[in-house]
């Protein structure tokens, strides 16, 4: 990623795409919220990619004996928890609400499933002790705070995708101002189909395949394999 603009300057592109350059209908502060805001969007979009464009955080669980862990300040998603067995890793699976008692019934020691419930990660069964990797996805950060992020900070755009933050802070400036902003929708929906379409392809010499998530382990709630079904 090599394409990197201050807040400063995607303030100012924003101002020139609404013919806002020497206006003091928005101020510096309310812009920077409407950036913030557009970024947030545009960090929605690549995440649902499914690609890693912002660079997972860990969170180290150990287990006290209760079901409900908090999670981390600045969460977004998960990406895979993990039981932590010398240094081995061995990943839990994801379980739905209907399959909560396939684990709650087998009763404490090591967790082999988890579920993100509100601001709480459960593990089940309940574990009585062990430690256990998250890796997750941060949130977007609140640009508009100046305190944490001066003018000289600096947002990736990847390969020109920039530009939905400006397009789309220059549409919520004219929306503001009651002037038309058919112009910018057009050129946002435009830009949405582009980023979503180019997203995809992180990886050229890889194509996005289907992983074995299980692995060479046979798990006894996969009922097709204990019918033989191949």
């Amino acid at each position: 990623m090599a394409r990197t603009f201050t807040i400063l300057q995607l303030r100012t592109r924003a101002r020139e795409r609404a013919d806002m350059v020497n206006s003091t209908f928005i101020t510096d502060s309310e812009l920077n919220g409407y950036i913030s805001a557009s970024y947030a969007e545009l960090y929605d979009i690549l995440i649902q990619s499914g690609l890693v464009y912002f660079t997972p955080t860990t969170q180290t669980i150990t287990a006290t004996g209760v079901e409900t862990y908090a999670l981390p300040a600045g969460y977004y998603g998960t990406v895979r928890i993990d039981r932590v067995e010398g240094s081995s890793y061995l990943p839990l699976v994801e379980y739905m609400i209907t399959e909560r008692t396939n684990y709650e019934n087998n009763g404490t020691g090591l967790a082999a499933a988890y579920s993100i419930q509100g601001s709480n990660v459960s593990l089940l069964p309940v574990p009585s002790s062990g430690t256990y990797r998250h890796i997750y996805i941060p949130a977007p950060v609140d640009l508009s705070d100046t305190t944490l992020y001066p003018d000289s900070t600096t947002i990736d755009g990847v390969s020109g995708w920039e530009e939905f933050i400006i397009v789309d802070a220059a549409r919520k400036m004219l929306q503001k101002e009651e002037s038309s902003t058919i112009a910018l929708e057009r050129d946002l929906g435009r830009l949405k189909e582009r980023i979503e379409e180019m997203a995809q392809n992180r990886a050229w010499a890889s194509p996005r395949r289907v992983t074995d998530v299980q692995s060479s382990r046979v798990d006894a709630m996969d009922w097709w394999r204990a019918a033989g079904v191949r």
